[in-house]
């Protein structure tokens, strides 16, 4: 089960979350999406991610070097390491708003 919320655009240097994920994508340059905890209130309250569940940020690297972060709810037992960029991808194809996905779109232009 996968829940979507609403998600929004960060730019590099506009949270201590915005910085770690910038850090991270820049460790890892192959990269195209992330997979963590949020932070404390990152997206306020959430609310229950259902039995089983717990909540996660997809976060995706946009062209401009910002990210566009998703609050998204997930089996618990799926480790955020673990997360291939090709599953994450077809996850993101799943629960991105359309605008979302242009704007990761446009990175291929």
């Amino acid at each position: 089960m996968v829940r979507n919320l609403k998600g929004k655009i960060v730019s590099p240097s506009a949270d201590p979350t915005a910085a770690d994920d910038l850090a991270w994508f820049a460790a890892k340059a192959d990269r195209a999406f992330r997979l963590r905890d949020p932070a404390p209130l990152e997206f306020g309250p959430l609310g229950d991610p259902g039995d089983g569940f717990s909540w996660r940020v997809l976060v995706a690297k946009l062209p401009n070097g910002g990210r566009l972060r998703l609050p998204i709810s997930l089996a618990w037992d799926l480790h955020n390491d673990h997360a291939k960029d090709q599953h994450l991808s077809m996850l993101f194809d799943q629960v991105a708003p359309g605008e979302a996905k242009a704007a990761l779109k446009a990175k291929s232009n």
